[in-house]
């Protein structure tokens, strides 16, 4: 005797027995609405750098290195100028004596902060699909150079907890083929100084998205004794600085 299933209940089974749709976000948008964001770079060779990204409701955000809270690098208030830490160090950094050294050390590590944050999100593209709570994705990715492709593996791992992490690890280069004779712009030379300007295989950089919502703002009582305001309006506090830069006044 044979049976038939209704219908629904057919399709209902089809359904089960599939895999079910990966949700895709938005990583800038993400990025954007979280409180706190790791940013830790490790090369090959040569010193790692951890970062910590602290964003408030206001418009402040704090960027400090090092492991738990670390050292204070840099600050914005209210969305405003950067103030910077002139006594911040970081292993790998420049040894800096002069006021002037001071500042590019500060900048620098800043840079290497906002630099490794955008090349997560150029190797991640902005749409990422989210695995289920708990679980790791993991997805080839590729960017431009001047003669080719750089690869990548992105692996984004969705916690529990609502935190989310997203690793791009380097995996191969690729260029085309070295140029002909009718070549006038592209040349060997130039094609290979390009290629040793690029970060080698295994270099990997991971970001970690919290998920916790973002406090009202930098406390005012945060000292900033040693620090360099960029609009020359500082202040021995945050509160200090609020007032004498205006930026919080807009």
């Amino acid at each position: 005797m044979r049976v038939f299933l209704p219908v629904l209940v057919l399709a209902a089974a089809i359904g089960a027995a599939l895999p079910a749709a990966a949700t895709t976000i938005s990583m800038n948008e993400r990025l954007k609405a979280a409180s706190r964001i790791e940013v830790n770079q490790v090369p090959p060779s040569g010193a790692s750098l951890l970062a910590h990204v602290q964003q408030f409701r206001n418009g402040d955000s704090l960027i400090s290195l090092g492991e738990g809270e670390g050292t204070p690098v840099v600050l914005t208030l209210c969305n405003g100028k950067a103030h910077f830490n002139l006594e911040a160090n970081w292993p790998g950094a420049p040894e800096a004596k002069t006021q002037e050294e001071k500042q590019m050390r500060a900048y620098g590590m800043y840079m290497a902060v906002m630099g490794g944050m955008a090349m997560v999100q150029a190797a991640a593209g902005d749409a990422l699909a989210l695995p289920a709570p708990g679980q790791t994705a993991t997805v080839q990715h590729e960017t431009p150079w001047a003669y080719g492709k750089e690869h990548y593996a992105v692996a984004v791992t969705s916690a529990t907890s609502g935190e989310l992490r997203v690793r791009a690890t380097k995996t191969g280069t690729t260029a085309k083929a070295p140029s002909g004779a009718d070549d006038v712009i592209s040349t060997d030379d130039d094609q290979a100084a390009r290629l040793a300007e690029l970060e080698p295989v295994g270099t990997w950089r991971e970001l970690v998205i919290g998920s916790a919502p973002m406090a009202a703002s930098l406390p005012d009582t945060f000292p900033l004794k040693g620090w360099m305001s960029v609009p020359g309006k500082g202040g021995a506090t945050v509160g200090a600085a609020r007032k004498a830069s205006g930026d919080c006044a807009r």
